[in-house]
């Protein structure tokens, strides 16, 4: 199919829905039964009671929560209308929110009927009005009738019509079957059964190891954070480069993160050999780049409408099986002969040096550096302040390689400087990103949201000022079971492709945007005080924040209290139907991130070992927890019981602490108790002391004697005494 005429075909998509939403709806659209047939497709994935009804645009309250439904909830929490990105607030649903004002929609109709002013038929214009249809009606119910809680928005019930209604033009066009879509579209049911359409899917691997595997003991945290997010530049480049290919908008990007990416598409001969062909371009670019490092499998399922709309029952999540399987497939066939011979043969190395920092033997300079470690260098300079980020076709102008002909440019761009930026680099231009923020020029730049909150720009300084001992905190945490609650996460007669887009799209809001917000804004703190001033700024620094998955760094004590805020918000912004389990460890700065990563992935699979999962494990397998029992056992009972009452009564050095520790660890041996009560006796306060003290000193020792009876408890006082032991620590204790 010519790529003009699909281009033309979306654009009448787009124009249809912005004049429905602004209220001048009086054009005359080629192949409109195609679009009608897409909306009502597209309404039916939204389980309205009325999916024959063509999209209207009317105030209609509040957007219901797409977690009320998920995983066996049964909740009615509305969100506030609002517009997406335009403050730093989490956006919670409630049990009574605000209807919207008619200046909200007012709003809204200038925002769109402004962008259309400048409207042109090209994909750079359609990906621009969807990201500003994003921004402004997510939070806006599509049409329902009064007793619907509808929980899909405009904008999703939009951007979901026009995948669909683009692939089923093109597999129509292919078939030679769009003279008939007036008749399709009045009569469906036969058409529902053919399968047209594609689910393609796209998954990375070697991500963790590709960031935490580098050995470098000079500016650690500039390249994590450099090597975390070139993958994010280099994932949002492939997705757009391969929808280029298939003459696609944003809008056939069903879901993105994690590494991640499942796409809609047309099941036609010509999009498989495009799918073929870019297969095998990305493995080889990818092995010639990379190595065995790095490597995207991919993969695709052939789906009815009925099947999307998960006729019959279970259809739908079968889909997503097979997509899946398919990956898996790709990825256990990675790569073929030639390929193989390739890497046999290998790159030309350098003797028997090795890249100082990630131990390769390829291209190294003077330095004893990799080219792509230099070129990580070179990025992470000012990489937390740059808003534009550009991709050139000329090398010189580049410091490391995008697929599939570009090189991430090191410039440092500001949003004010980028349209003079912009219109000079025009001839090797070959795409531009806007990190965190949304580009008002001229030109289309796609915004992109990353977790890059940061509190200094080295391990060390991270720990400088912290309380107590002077380590680093590492904390991996990720949603437990999320493939089981995309796939199956819905009542069978619930589970539809907008169900998962919908909340797909609320878990990348929440970890890439809200992450920050979360340690910009901290709450929780660990009941303890040693007398000095407590900077409220968490010391930490993301490293990854991915579609479900964190990775920070940072004072210890920090990350402890903001792996409780991320467990916190996460529960009430899901609805308490998603969790999250975490490994926390704590390191001398100096210790190689790869080993910290791979300690506290063995952390967080302890976590995930506990019936349920939901749970924290710090320092090492032994202190396990469920989150709650952590919050309310661990800290609010032992540990505040034993800082109230080191902190408070004078002269109780660490030496009875610590003795207490040994008694509780080896509890078991019977003479441990009758030395448990004669070393409270010698805690107890003597000459003048206060009925406070003496009060206090009773409570003490009535509930650490009650404590050591029970397995439990005796864990909870371990932990808690640890943390609180870490506190009181000096750097020169040892």
């Amino acid at each position: 199919m010519n790529s003009d005429i699909k281009t033309k075909f979306i654009y009448d998509n787009i124009l249809y829905y912005a004049d429905k939403i602004t209220g001048t709806a009086n054009k005359e659209f080629e192949n409109i039964y195609i679009m009608k047939l897409a909306d009502k497709i597209s309404a039916t994935f939204d389980r309205r009671k009325a999916p024959d009804s063509e999209f209207i645009f009317e105030d209609s309250g509040n957007l219901y929560s797409i977690f009320n439904i998920l995983n066996g909830n049964n909740q009615s929490k509305r969100y506030d209308a609002s517009i997406l990105y335009e403050d730093d607030k989490i956006k919670f649903a409630k049990d009574s929110a605000t209807k919207p004002s008619s200046e909200f929609y007012k709003t809204i109709k200038e925002k769109l009927s402004g962008k259309l002013e400048n409207a042109t038929m090209d994909t750079d214009f359609i990906n621009s009005f969807l990201e500003i249809l994003e921004q402004t009606t997510s939070y806006i119910p599509v049409s329902a009738s009064g007793d619907e809680k509808v929980d899909i928005s405009v904008y999703e019930h939009i951007k979901q019509s026009i995948s669909i209604g683009s692939a089923l033009f093109e597999y129509l066009t292919e078939n030679e079957k769009v003279k008939e879509q007036e008749s399709i579209y009045h009569s469906p049911d036969e058409f529902y059964k053919e399968k047209s359409i594609l689910l393609y899917s796209m998954d990375f691997s070697g991500i963790q190891s590709f960031i935490y595997g580098q050995y470098g003991k000079e500016d650690v945290l500039k390249n994590l954070r450099s090597r975390s997010f070139y993958l994010e530049i280099l994932m949002e480049n492939i997705i757009d480069e391969l929808l280029d290919k298939l003459g696609l908008s944003l809008a056939n990007l069903l879901y993105a993160g994690g590494g991640h990416a499942y796409f809609i598409l047309a099941n036609t001969q010509k999009t498989k050999t495009l799918l073929s062909d870019f297969d095998a371009d990305i493995k080889a670019w990818m092995q010639n780049t990379f190595g065995i490092d790095l490597y995207i499998g991919s993969g695709y399922c052939e789906c009815s409408c009925n099947d999307l709309q998960n006729k019959p029952d279970g259809a739908y999540s079968n889909c997503f099986r097979e997509v899946s399987g398919a990956v898996s497939q790709n990825k256990l066939r990675r790569y073929g002969a030639s390929q193989i011979k390739a890497l046999n043969k290998g790159k030309k190395t350098d003797g028997e040096r090795e890249c100082k920092i990630c131990h390769s033997s390829y291209n190294l300079n003077e330095n004893g550096v990799c080219s792509l470690c230099d070129g990580f260098a070179k990025l992470s300079k000012d990489i937390l302040n740059r808003e534009i980020f550009t991709v050139v076709s000329d090398k010189e102008n580049g410091i490391l390689p995008i697929y599939k002909n570009g090189y991430l440019s090191a410039e440092n761009i500001k949003r004010k400087d980028g349209e003079e930026y912009l219109k000079t680099k025009k001839k090797i231009l070959i795409r531009a990103y806007s990190k965190n923020g949304v580009y008002k020029g001229k030109d289309y730049v796609k915004t992109i949201y990353v977790g890059d909150y940061h509190n200094a720009d080295t391990l060390e300084n991270l720990v400088k000022d912290g309380v107590g001992i002077k380590r680093l905190g590492v904390l991996r945490g990720d949603i437990d079971n999320l493939g089981k609650a995309f796939v199956g996460g819905f009542e069978k007669n619930k589970q539809t492709l907008s169900k998962s887009a919908a909340f797909s799209r609320k878990l990348t809001q929440f970890f890439k945007y809200d992450i920050n917000n979360i340690l910009r804004n901290p709450v929780y703190k660990i009941p303890f005080s040693d007398g000095e001033a407590e900077n409220t700024d968490r010391k930490i620094a993301i490293i990854y924040s991915g579609g479900d998955d964190v990775f920070v760094v940072g004072a210890w004590k920090d990350i402890i209290e903001f792996g409780v805020d991320l467990y916190n918000n996460l529960k009430e912004y899901t609805q308490g139907t998603l969790t999250v389990s975490a490994g926390l460890g704590i390191y001398m700065p100096k210790y190689p991130i790869s080993y910290m990563a791979e300690k506290t992935g063995e952390l967080e699979d302890y976590s995930k070992k506990l019936e349920g999962k939901n749970a924290i494990t710090l320092f090492d397998k032994n202190n396990s927890y469920h989150w709650d029992e952590f919050i309310d056992r661990v800290m609010g009972e032992k540990f505040a019981t034993i800082s109230e009452f080191f902190s408070t009564v004078e002269d109780k050095g660490k030496s009875l602490l610590y003795n207490l520790l040994e008694l509780f660890r080896n509890r078991n041996n019977k003479i441990n108790i009758a030395r448990m009560a004669y070393t409270l006796a010698r805690m107890e306060p003597s000459g003048k002391v206060s009925e406070e003290e003496k009060a206090l000193y009773k409570n003490f020792k009535e509930k650490v004697y009650d404590w050591m009876f029970s397995d439990t408890d005796t864990k909870q006082v371990i932990t808690a005494i640890y943390i609180y032991s870490y506190l009181i620590r000096k750097e020169e204790e040892k």
